[in-house]
C-alpha cells in the first residue's frame, strides 16, 4: 500500500457534509458507556481515572463517575451512536438552542439505522438511558472559556418529548441538551466528527478508540499513552484483564480496523509489564487542527489507498509471503500497511535474503527464524542487506554514505547484536508464559477439588456482574483466569523478574534448574 497523499484534498460537496457531525471533547477523554449493548440492570456505576500535568507540572488526578437511573441503567454502546446522532441535529440547527425539535425517522435515517418498529424502541430507550444519567468529573471538566479543569456534576439529556411525526396536527418531537453540556459546546470544546466512519466501524471497541484519538490528533499527530490506562480508563475494557498480553488481545482487532480504514498509519508496543506504552500515528501525518478544513477524511484516505493499485498489489504479495513464514495475520497487515513502495521492494528483498538464510540452516536464524523476518522486515530501513558495506540502510532519505566498509561492519554488528538481545528477551518472556502455565496445569491437578471448587465459586462471585455482559465462553475463559491468578498468589508462582532472577541464580550455580522447581 502506498503513502496516503498529503495534498490537499477537494472541497466536500454538499452531499459529503451531511455526515460531518461534531463530538464535545470531555466525552471523548473517558467513557460515557458500556463495551455492550447490554447491560446488567444490577450495574448503575462506572469509575474511570487518570492523571495528569497542570501548568506548572503538578500532577492533577481526574475522575470520571456515571451513575445510572434506577428504572433505565446505564447506557449502552449504541447510545454513543443516539448521542453523535443528536450533536448531528444540533449542528444541523445552527447549534442555536438547547431545545433541538427532530423526528425520530431524520435521526434513524442520520444512524444509519433501520425505520422498523424496533428503531423506534430502541431509540426510545437510548433517550431513558441518556437522559437518566448522571456525570460527576472530579477535575475531569474542562471548563473552554476559562481555560481550566473544574470539577462538575451534570447530565447529558435534561427532557424529551417523542410525538408522531405522521399526525400533521402534532408538534415535532424534541429534546434539551443539559445546560452544562450545551454551554461546552457554545464555548467551542467541540471538534469535527465524521459520522459516516464512526458508523462503519464494526465493534464498540473501534468505535471508542476512534473518538479518543480523533480528539487527540486534533493537536498532534502521535499519541502515546500507557497501554492500562488507555483501555481501562478510556475504552472502558474491564479491569478483568490485568496482563498486557490480554489486553493487547481486546485491543489489537480495533486498531487493525483502523489501519485498514485508513485512520491510523500504524502503531508500537514498548516496554512491559505495567510499563507497557502504545504509540499511536496518524495516517494524515500532522495534526488535523493545522488544516483541518482542508484535510481528506478516514474514508476518503481508504480510497485513496485503494486507487494506488500498484503498492496494493506489493503490499498484497508480501502480505501472503510473510503469511507463509509464519508471521501472524494481525502483525503481516501492519507490517505492511502505510508502506511506501521503496520500502515494500525493499521488504521483499529482504524475505528474499530470509529464504537464502533459512535454505543454509544459518545460524543467524536457526534460534528464532519468525522472529528474525519480523524485527528485520519492521524497519527495512535499517536491515544492512549483503553488498551494502559501503551504502547506509538510510536508503529513503537520499543520504550518500560517507563512513568505511570497516565501520559499516562494526554498524551492521552492533545492529545485528541488538536484533539477537531483543529476540532473547521474547523467546525468555515466551518461555516463562509456557513455564508459568504448566505449573498453574499442576497446581490445578495437585491441589485438592475442593479448593478448587472454592476458588471458582468465589471467582464466579467477584465476577457475578460480568456475567450479563459478556458470551458464557468468554465468562468461563474470565473464570478460570481468575482461578489461575488466585492459585498463583496461594503458592507464590514467582513474576517474570523473579523467574528471570532465580534463573540468573541457577546459571551462576552451574544448575539447570527450572525457576518453578517446587
Amino acid at each position: 500500500m502506498l503513502p496516503i497523499s498529503r495534498t490537499s484534498a477537494p472541497q466536500h460537496s454538499t452531499p459529503a457534509l451531511r455526515y460531518i457531525s461534531r463530538d464535545e471533547m470531555n466525552l471523548a477523554e473517558f467513557p460515557l458507556t458500556v463495551l455492550s449493548t447490554r447491560v446488567n440492570s444490577k450495574l448503575k456505576t462506572l469509575e474511570f481515572s487518570d492523571t495528569i500535568r497542570d501548568k506548572n507540572g503538578k500532577p492533577i488526578q481526574r475522575k470520571w463517575i456515571i451513575t445510572a437511573a434506577d428504572k433505565f441503567g446505564l447506557p449502552t454502546s449504541s447510545d454513543d451512536e443516539v448521542l453523535l446522532g443528536l450533536l448531528k441535529l444540533t449542528v444541523d440547527n445552527g447549534l442555536e438552542d438547547r431545545k433541538v425539535y427532530f423526528t425520530r425517522y431524520e435521526l434513524l435515517k442520520a444512524l444509519r439505522w433501520s425505520t422498523e418498529g424496533r428503531s423506534y424502541s430502541r431509540l426510545s430507550n437510548a433517550l431513558d438511558r441518556l437522559s437518566g444519567v448522571r456525570i460527576k468529573a472530579t477535575n475531569a471538566f474542562y471548563d473552554n472559556e476559562a481555560k481550566a479543569h473544574s470539577t462538575r456534576n451534570f447530565g447529558i439529556i435534561d427532557a424529551y418529548e417523542i410525538n408522531n411525526g405522521r399526525d400533521a396536527n402534532v408538534k415535532p418531537s424534541f429534546f434539551i441538551w443539559s445546560e452544562v453540556l450545551f454551554k461546552s459546546f457554545q464555548a467551542g470544546f467541540i471538534k469535527k466528527l465524521d459520522l459516516d466512519f464512526f458508523l462503519t466501524l464494526q465493534s464498540a471497541v473501534s468505535k471508542r478508540l476512534y473518538r479518543y484519538l480523533d480528539k487527540h490528533f486534533w493537536y498532534k499527530s502521535r499519541v502515546k499513552i500507557n497501554l492500562f490506562t488507555l483501555a481501562h480508563e478510556k475504552i472502558g475494557v474491564s479491569r478483568n484483564y490485568r496482563y498486557p498480553s490480554s489486553l493487547k488481545q481486546q485491543l489489537d482487532p480495533a486498531i487493525d480496523e483502523l489501519q485498514e480504514s485508513g485512520f491510523l498509519s500504524h502503531c508500537e508496543y514498548i516496554g512491559k509489564g505495567k510499563d507497557t506504552e502504545i504509540i499511536f500515528y496518524a495516517a494524515r501525518g500532522k495534526p488535523r487542527v493545522v488544516d483541518g478544513s482542508d484535510m481528506p477524511s478516514p474514508r476518503e484516505n481508504h480510497e485513496r489507498k485503494v486507487q494506488q493499485s500498484e503498492g496494493r498489489g506489493l503490499a498484497g504479495a508480501l502480505y501472503s509471503l510473510l503469511l507463509d513464514r509464519r508471521i501472524a495475520d494481525p502483525q503481516a497487515k501492519r507490517l505492511v500497511s502505510g508502506r511506501t513502495k521503496e520500502e515494500l521492494t525493499r521488504m521483499q528483498a529482504i524475505i528474499e535474503h530470509y529464504d537464502e538464510l533459512v535454505s543454509a540452516q544459518s545460524h543467524l536464524i536457526n534460534r528464532n527464524p519468525v522472529g528474525f523476518l519480523y524485527r528485520a522486515v519492521q524497519h527495512p530501513e535499517r536491515y544492512v542487506l549483503p553488498g551494502e558495506s559501503r551504502q547506509t540502510s538510510m536508503f529513503s532519505s537520499g543520504v550518500e554514505p560517507t563512513h568505511n566498509d570497516a565501520f559499516e561492519a562494526r554498524r551492521a554488528k552492533r545492529a545485528l547484536q541488538k536484533l539477537q538481545a531483543e529476540q532473547e528477551e521474547e523467546d525468555l518472556e515466551s518461555h516463562y508464559l509456557t513455564e508459568r502455565k504448566r505449573m498453574l496445569q499442576q497446581l490445578r491437578r495437585d491441589a485438592e477439588p475442593e479448593v478448587i471448587q472454592g476458588i471458582e465459586q468465589d471467582v464466579e462471585l467477584a465476577l457475578a456482574k460480568l456475567k450479563t455482559l459478556i458470551s458464557p465462553d468468554n465468562f468461563a475463559k474470565a473464570v478460570t483466569h481468575g482461578v489461575d491468578e488466585k492459585l498463583a498468589k496461594l503458592f507464590a508462582v514467582p513474576d517474570f523478574d523473579e523467574w528471570m532472577a532465580q534463573r540468573s541464580t541457577s546459571r551462576k550455580g552451574k544448575r539447570e534448574v527450572t525457576p518453578f522447581s517446587r
